[in-house]
């Protein structure tokens, strides 16, 4: 929602009558079509997944964008979505219903069945395995067609996860697909960005700022957050001495 957001702010203000902001709209546009011209799909699976949103907040926000594709843009990823359903069907709604016919104990009773007898409770078996298949084909249409969960406007912390922790039972497969969608981070960082202590501090190769300035700020990041020194430290240093012996073979010349 927030990247179609953006892109909706972009394009609104590619028409503005300050020629400045439309110049840097027009610009920032560019730079976004870059990342997000073609959205994630994922990210579409995302909304679908959202009992507040479903399908027709995708075709609402794709209509809004470009009215003339918005049916068959939201067809597409309504296909995709249904084929990634099937794998998770075959993968865990299958699973459960073998797991309990494989360790369901052997009664007395059905020991002692004839020949035909257990010809008929295979078939049965067969017949129950085909049924809930159905039913699972059926639960993403349920899903569906079953009317949005609404909150209030200022609701932003509504728990979607929690909603499918709750309607666990009526959507068995549509849940566990769920938890999987909607943890994935929407946004990476580099590890050396995430875990680097150095990373943000300033060098001589970040920024032309002058010697004292720069021991200042890595004197006050010591003692706000602790941080150890680092090579960037010693490159710092090397600088001064640099500069120092470059002032005592060349003292500056007084007219």
């Amino acid at each position: 929602m927030q990247v179609w957001k953006i892109e909706c702010l972009l394009e609104d203000n590619q028409t503005c009558d300050d020629v400045v902001i439309m110049n840097m709209a027009f610009r920032m546009k560019m730079k976004f079509d870059k990342y997000w011209k073609d959205y994630s799909t994922v990210l579409a699976f995302g909304a679908i997944l959202d009992p507040r949103l479903k399908l027709k907040f995708l075709r609402f926000c794709y209509k809004k964008l470009d009215p003339s594709t918005f049916e068959l843009k939201a067809n597409e990823v309504l296909e995709k979505f249904k084929r990634l359903y099937g794998e998770y069907i075959n993968t865990f709604g299958g699973s459960t219903i073998s797991q309990s016919s494989n360790q369901s104990p052997m009664s007395p009773e059905e020991g002692r069945l004839t020949k035909k007898s257990k010809m008929v409770m295979k078939e049965f078996r067969e017949f129950d395995c085909e049924t809930q298949t159905s039913k699972d084909k059926d639960e993403l249409e349920i899903y569906l067609k079953e009317g949005l969960i609404h909150t209030n406007e200022d609701d932003l912390k509504y728990d979607v996860l929690n909603f499918w922790k709750i309607n666990e039972d009526r959507f068995p497969t549509l849940s566990v697909m769920a938890r999987d969608v909607l943890s994935i981070p929407i946004t990476t960082v580099a590890s050396e960005s995430a875990f680097s202590i150095g990373g943000r501090v300033l060098t001589k190769y970040r920024s032309s700022t002058l010697h004292e300035h720069v021991q200042m700020l890595i004197c006050t990041r010591s003692w706000l957050r602790g941080f150890v020194p680092n090579h960037d430290d010693d490159e710092i240093g090397e600088i001064h001495e640099e500069e120092a012996s470059t002032e005592t073979m060349h003292p500056p010349q007084h007219l």
